[in-house]
């Protein structure tokens, strides 16, 4: 029992290592958005400040639209049809646009709370997916080779368990 804890424990930090300096580096995290690296925590809060602001903007700008939208369809002019469309494309625009303000306005507020969190994954991508399962996959490589080599180091010094 005691000689199966010896390959878990190097495995476990062997994996640690790994998912530290290579993996966390490597997926769609928080800590790794190109808007919040290398922001210091006061800068962090006055983005935080300014990613509100624009989002209250956004929002308004988009019920503005949608407004304007629904008055020009209530007239009757006779290409109210084409204003409407050019209303609709502009008020698609900026929901886009306040999708990547919450997204990034979320990631700012998970890295600035720090802690371990910010390294995770924050949605499922193919990236995620491929990393994590290489990730796994590498940690039964690893697994399997320290049991190989600690069995025959045990049996080579007669020492096992039985």
């Amino acid at each position: 029992m005691i000689l199966n804890l010896i390959p878990l424990l190097l495995t476990a930090a062997a994996g640690y290592y790994i998912y530290k300096k290579f993996i966390a580096q490597r997926l769609d995290s928080p800590a790794n958005n190109q808007n919040v690296k290398g922001l210091e925590k006061n800068e962090i809060k006055a983005a935080i400040k300014e990613g509100e602001t624009k989002q209250k903007e956004v929002k308004e700008e988009i019920k503005q639209l949608e407004k304007e939208r629904k008055d020009i369809l209530a007239g009757s002019d006779s290409d109210k049809n084409d204003k409407a469309k050019e209303k609709l494309e502009k008020k698609e625009e900026k929901s886009t646009e306040l999708k990547e303000i919450e997204t990034n306005l979320a990631d700012l507020k998970v890295v600035e709370k720090g802690g371990w969190k910010a390294t995770l994954p924050n949605k499922i991508s193919w990236t995620n997916g491929l990393w994590l399962g290489g990730f796994v996959v590498a940690l039964y490589v690893i697994y399997k080779f320290c049991v190989g080599v600690l069995g025959s180091i045990f049996r080579q010094i007669c020492f096992s368990e039985q």
